[in-house]
């Protein structure tokens, strides 16, 4: 018997996961003289021992993902529903100088940015091998004077192409501005959707719009910075209504070099786990996954900043494949990343009327929780200045709750627990 899986390609159906319009407007990319699409496919997956390096991962539908290996080659993967590998083939053997991000269009074809082009590849035989492939944009401003795509490319619920651009001026004089910019089929030129006085190195939009960016600045070393920035909808080509002003990226959160162990996080990805939105990061170096449970107070987005757990072998790449289901991936093939991982840490930290409050995975040692001084709790002041908070611990019934009470600093303060 020769085990061989079969899937069925109902992929067509599913190309870009909960983004109407987006293969409407990418269609128009697509090359000419593609063949029509068959109503139903076959791809032949053969399970295989030689484990991938992965880089990237691109849900498609199911248990089933594109990904992107050391290489710059582009392959196909299916999963068990617990996401257990069944088997993986590379989709291309053509090696792109791709950065670490792959996007969805129509027909079976992948988008990929190197620092000098965004790249559409097409499976037009429908043989499951990409085999024609064009340049979407290689023009855009500064390109000449040596400005480069640094991250990228992300699809929006709009259908748009993002990417970022290293830092650049439009014109004489002005201050150099790393930005993020959109490309749609149908426009003449690229849009620009947010700015940042830092580069951009990583970044992931949320199904609501919300950007998560990790922001550049190799001379800070207690932390990492990070941005959280609505994007408002594009308008229309043609649209009379005014343009609001362009949001800006600032700085939201600083990732503390301690929770990373001092290791780059990268890979930002949004997930839903306990009827929330969270942002997940891996570091590879440390093998530390770091938690971002991104709010908004004040009309300001902030978070509380977690240490998730510590994976089994270093983690390249992120995905959530379906809710609450992550997948990851690196020089030792894929890895499941569940929540079942036993060691005892903090589900969340928020703030409480009266103090703030620690949710644990474990009961707590109440005869070493309820004791003030085993705490530490910092005020950091945006402006400047740290102090030290004296709070009193109280358990609550379930052993895994905590509330460490007392008064609390306003807005402009960041706690270090």
């Amino acid at each position: 018997m020769n085990p061989r899986t079969f899937i069925a390609a109902t992929w067509a159906l599913a190309l870009i996961p909960a983004v109407h319009g987006a293969d409407e407007a990418l269609d128009q990319a697509s090359p000419s003289d593609s063949p029509p699409k068959q109503e139903r496919r076959y791809i032949e997956i053969a399970p295989n021992d030689q484990i991938p390096t992965v880089r990237a991962i691109l849900p498609i539908g199911g248990p089933n993902a594109f990904f992107l290996n050391h290489r710059g080659q582009i392959g196909v993967a299916k999963f068990s529903p617990g996401l257990s590998q069944i088997g993986w083939e590379l989709y291309s053997e053509v090696k792109l100088h791709a950065l670490p991000s792959l996007a969805l269009g129509p027909g079976y074809s992948v988008i990929a940015a190197s620092p000098l082009e965004l790249t559409q590849a097409f499976d037009t035989n429908q043989d499951v091998e990409l085999d024609f492939f064009q340049a979407l944009v290689r023009d855009w401003p500064g390109q000449s004077e040596g400005v480069t795509i640094t991250a990228g490319p992300v699809i929006d619920t709009h259908g748009r192409v993002l990417f970022a651009l290293s830092p650049h001026a439009l014109k004489d004089g002005d201050v150099a501005k790393a930005r993020i910019v959109a490309w749609q089929p149908d426009r003449t030129e690229i849009e620009t959707v947010t700015e940042s006085e830092l580069p951009v190195e990583d970044f992931v939009v949320r199904r609501d719009g919300l950007l998560a960016a990790r922001l550049s600045m190799p001379d800070y070393k207690d932390g990492y910075f990070l941005s959280l920035t609505e994007l408002p909808p594009p308008l229309p080509e043609n649209s009379e209504t005014p343009a609001g002003p362009l949001p800006f990226t600032l700085p939201s959160l600083i990732i503390p070099a301690e929770l990373t162990g001092h290791a780059l996080p990268i890979q930002p990805t949004f997930f839903e786990e306990d009827g929330k939105g969270k942002l997940l990061l891996t570091c590879p170096e440390s093998r530390h996954l770091i938690e971002i449970v991104p709010e908004k107070a004040g009309g300001l987005w902030q978070g509380a900043i977690l240490l998730r757990g510590r994976s089994p072998k270093p983690v390249y790449a992120l995905a959530e494949m379906e809710p609450g289901a992550i997948l990851g991936g690196g020089d030792e093939g894929f890895l499941p990343l569940n929540d079942s991982d036993p060691s005892y840490r903090i589900l969340s930290a928020a703030l409480a009327n009266d103090g703030l409050l620690l949710r644990f995975n474990q009961p707590v040692d109440r005869y070493s929780a309820v004791k003030a001084e085993n705490y530490s709790v910092k005020a950091i002041a945006l402006g400047g200045g740290e102090t030290s908070l004296s709070l009193e611990p109280l358990i609550e019934s379930d052993g895994k709750t905590v509330l460490l009470r007392g008064q609390l600093p306003g807005p402009g303060n960041v706690l270090r627990i």
